[in-house]
């Protein structure tokens, strides 16, 4: 079965009703199938949304949730097949979503600072797990200097002052590479791609949760930049009370 992937409709949807399909157990433990979600599944460097899918006086908690063949899975603590054909309430971890999309949210906002001052620097990999957080960028030219960190907290301060919104569409892979030319790895050129933009920085290709404005970043800095064999590790946080 394929599973409707609610959860990119509407970051700050916490709370909605799903059937529950099936349930199964793999190496990780038992997992339970809904035919639709708004459980974010861990991918793209964002750790997956907890929570628990209700069914009447039943209780399951969801402690890890993976995507899998257009399939997702919910990990929870024991067998629930007894629940299988029934409708289900589906709850949110609220605090949590929003403070690791806040922290996604970060990452993009770096990354585009990062490109938009030092073009020579492109943006390779992030990692957007609380206190973990981290954008990885490689150079084509051989200057490898260090980056200003004050010159980048004030630039990151500025956009969040200016309160740029959040912009999220799906395009063709064609249209992707229009609006994306800088792209490290290949897009399929037939298949819709889900699109996110900060302000007016570029579109980037990303299947996360976002907040809606950079008004809920406040708090973000970089707290440090070390270049190591030509790449450069740029770790950032945000205090989760902010």
């Amino acid at each position: 079965m394929t599973t409707h992937l609610a959860y990119f409709e509407d970051t700050y949807k916490f709370d909605d009703h799903a059937m529950l399909v099936a349930t199964h157990r793999d190496e990780k433990g038992h997992f339970i199938f809904l035919n639709q979600t708004i459980f974010y599944p861990q991918g793209g460097g964002q750790p997956s949304d907890q929570g628990a899918i209700e069914v009447g006086d039943v209780i399951a908690p969801i402690h890890s949730v993976r995507f899998i063949d257009g399939e997702v899975k919910h990990y929870t603590n024991q067998d629930y097949s007894s629940l299988r054909g029934q409708e289900a309430r589906c709850l949110v971890h609220k605090e949590a979503r929003l403070f690791h999309a806040r922290l996604h949210t970060a990452g993009h906002l770096l990354s585009n600072i990062i490109e938009s001052l030092y073009p020579e620097w492109h943006a390779v990999k992030g990692h957007h797990f609380p206190g973990q957080c981290y954008v990885e960028f490689m150079s084509n030219t051989a200057s490898l200097e260090d980056i200003p960190i004050e010159a980048v907290n004030k630039e990151i301060a500025a956009c969040i002052e200016k309160d740029y919104t959040t912009h999220v569409e799906q395009v063709s892979g064609g249209k992707l590479q229009e609006l994306y030319p800088i792209l490290n790895y290949p897009i399929p050129s037939d298949q819709p791609i889900r699109v996110v933009r900060l302000g007016d920085f570029p579109f980037s290709p990303c299947g996360g949760t976002h907040v809606k404005s950079l008004k809920e970043l406040k708090g973000l800095e970089i707290t440090r930049c070390k270049i190591k064999k030509g790449i450069m590790k740029i770790n950032y946080a945000i205090e989760q009370g902010e």
